[in-house]
């Protein structure tokens, strides 16, 4: 059964920054630690409850927990007792897909989760004649493009997808694949993949997203197809992309969503630098794009946003999963406190906090997810760290 879309459907298939992980062994057990222990304590506080007088049960194990042992026991204990599910937050590298209450499919960034994002997208299309994919990139990073050579929605030819991105995002799509160019360097082809332009039958077209009014000539280029005004908004439908520069050492945009009113913000790799001195060009440009992100940011319904590190983590007095700090400044991602504040100066109704650093182990994005739950207590707006497979409807 399919649900209707209001506004815009917002699906996160990837939120883990700088390389794809998995959990490891000790991570996973101690996910299931908390699970049985949950489970534990409810089963006690039940049992403890139909002890008589002297302490003891008058009956069978069997009553006790509901069956006998199986799948549907186990599930209508688990229903019975309302268990807290434990926090999941995928390893897969960013990609967000959108879709709009008028039938347009948009998607954000190319991380491994495109691979997923680009499968669910097949399937939704099935046989239907109209099949147009909108990518807007944010940067050229490899955990931003390294899930396109795997998407289905590549190998079809009745598809169209459509590219939006700066230079250096449409550039290294096409450097090792030669989507847009249909020329795959002979010295780059099958080195990064097998995969390229020629085993790859969708209609692939490019658009790159910068300042029209710089003087510098636009050279004929065959990585690009066309040219969008960064200053101009894009329009699909009902919906309108605004797109807007961030600050990090590889130039990258960030996306205002709008729809019928309502407000998606996505900036990921973006960086408040905190400097030692205010005169710093990198700190100039920093604070001046961190102007940009607050006024796009502004009453938002939704902000994706950058933060990898913790203040401690970002000043190098502690490692990200190691007690051994380095100074993250210039790395290109922001602190999580800092996230926070701008949110509730920018009265952002839900920020998920994304990009997670792959040394950071499960239990610490859980004490931090906790954090952000007593936050979120204390000024009525929602915070919390993102998580891979989660569906937000506007």
């Amino acid at each position: 059964m399919t649900v209707r879309i209001d506004n815009l459907r917002i699906h996160f298939y990837g939120v883990q920054g700088s390389g794809s992980v998995f959990p490891s062994k000790a991570e996973r057990e101690e996910a299931r630690f908390y699970a049985d222990l949950q489970l534990l304590e409810k089963l006690y506080a039940e049992f403890q409850e139909r002890e008589n007088q002297q302490g003891q049960l008058e009956c069978s194990v069997e009553e006790l927990f509901g069956g006998p042992p199986g799948r549907k026991t186990l599930k209508e204990m688990r229903g019975r007792f309302e268990l807290t599910e434990q926090r999941v937050y995928g390893g897969w590298t960013t990609c967000i897909r959108i879709e709009t209450s008028d039938g347009y499919d948009i998607v954000l960034d190319c991380g491994s989760g495109f691979r997923n994002c680009a499968q669910d997208i097949t399937d939704k299309w099935g046989d239907s004649d109209e099949r147009h994919l909108y990518i807007f990139g944010s940067h050229a990073h490899f955990d931003h493009t390294e899930g396109f050579d795997q998407a289905a929605v590549c190998f079809d030819p009745r598809n169209n997808v459509h590219v939006l991105g700066n230079y250096h995002y449409l550039k290294a799509l096409d450097q090792n694949l030669g989507i847009f160019s249909e020329k795959a360097g002979m010295d780059l082809k099958g080195i990064q993949t097998p995969l390229n332009y020629e085993l790859m039958p969708a209609n692939f077209d490019s658009t790159e997203i910068r300042d029209l009014s710089q003087k510098e000539s636009i050279l004929n280029d065959p990585v690009v197809g066309q040219y969008h005004d960064i200053r101009e908004p894009f329009r699909l439908g009902k919906t309108v992309i605004q797109a807007f520069e961030v600050f990090h050492p590889d130039p990258c945009l960030g996306y205002r969503i709008e729809h019928n009113g309502k407000v998606f913000v996505y900036c990921t790799d973006h960086e408040l630098r905190r400097g030692d001195t205010d005169d710093h060009p990198l700190q100039i440009a920093s604070m001046e794009a961190e102007k940009v992100v607050r006024e796009q940011s502004s009453n938002a319904d939704v902000l994706y946003r950058d933060g990898q590190f913790l203040q401690v983590e970002y000043d190098g007095l502690q490692g990200v999963g190691t007690p051994i700090g380095v100074s993250r400044k210039d790395w290109g991602h922001s602190c999580v406190e800092d996230v926070m504040e701008m949110a509730e100066a920018c009265n952002v109704k839900h920020t998920y906090i994304g990009h997670h650093d792959p040394n950071r182990t499960w239990v610490e994005r859980n004490w931090i997810d906790e954090t952000l739950a007593r936050r979120s207590e204390q000024t009525g707006l929602k915070f919390e760290l993102a998580k891979a497979e989660t569906i937000i409807d506007l």
